[in-house]
């Protein structure tokens, strides 16, 4: 059930951080926090997600944290069009169905994500093409997508990326640690080595 918050715009169900501006993964409970800054455009994101992103979400699973999710719209603001908010306010959709929808949603888009340079994603008919092919056709979720009625929120949860600090995506921090996706080559690091070092970080 989604809420109308304070700030003037839908939240999404099963959303988090204030006014529904952070999407959790994972278990509830007092457990250590994973935070993910990521831009749907950002082909970085998408190298991270393919390497490490099962192996990640694997430790939320199985209870020994929880990730919380943090999105930007850089990518848009850098080379115009729309497609890091489009992409956005279906991810909105999509946790407004589930967890579970969330993560099909954030796995297909990334598997799919077309040159940072080509706005395809700035088009609610190109991310329904990319949720229907996950198995995402849930009426309601079509609806919301095609309608925008999270393009508010997603505009907002830009807007608090904005004011975060952060400079870039993807970004990784557990408690004060960051955590390394990326070599100093640029290439992805092994999701083993990932995990590693959010292991290391976990409390003991």
């Amino acid at each position: 059930m989604t809420q109308q918050t304070s700030s003037q715009h839908l939240a999404p169900a099963h959303t988090t951080g204030g006014p529904g501006l952070v999407i959790p993964y994972g278990q509830p409970g007092d457990l250590p926090v994973l935070s993910l800054y990521e831009d749907f455009r950002c082909p970085y994101c998408a190298a991270l997600e393919q390497v490490s992103g099962q192996a990640i979400r694997g430790l939320a699973d199985a209870g020994r944290l929880r990730l919380e999710y943090h999105f930007a719209a850089l990518l848009d603001g850098m080379l115009g069009g729309q497609g890091s908010a489009t992409a956005l306010s279906a991810a909105g959709a999509a946790i407004n169905e589930s967890q579970a929808d969330f993560k099909t949603l954030h796995e297909a888009l990334y598997a799919q994500q077309p040159d940072e340079s080509v706005d395809s994603y700035g088009h609610p008919s190109v991310v329904l093409r990319v949720a229907e092919s996950a198995g995402l056709t849930a009426p309601d979720f079509r609806e919301a997508v095609s309608s925008g009625t999270y393009r508010p929120w997603a505009d907002s949860v830009a807007e608090a990326f904005a004011r975060s600090g952060v400079r870039g995506t993807p970004t990784l921090r557990l408690g004060e640690t960051s955590i390394h996706g990326f070599g100093r080559t640029g290439r992805p690091l092994p999701a083993a080595e990932v995990t590693a070092q959010i292991e290391t970080a976990l409390p003991h």
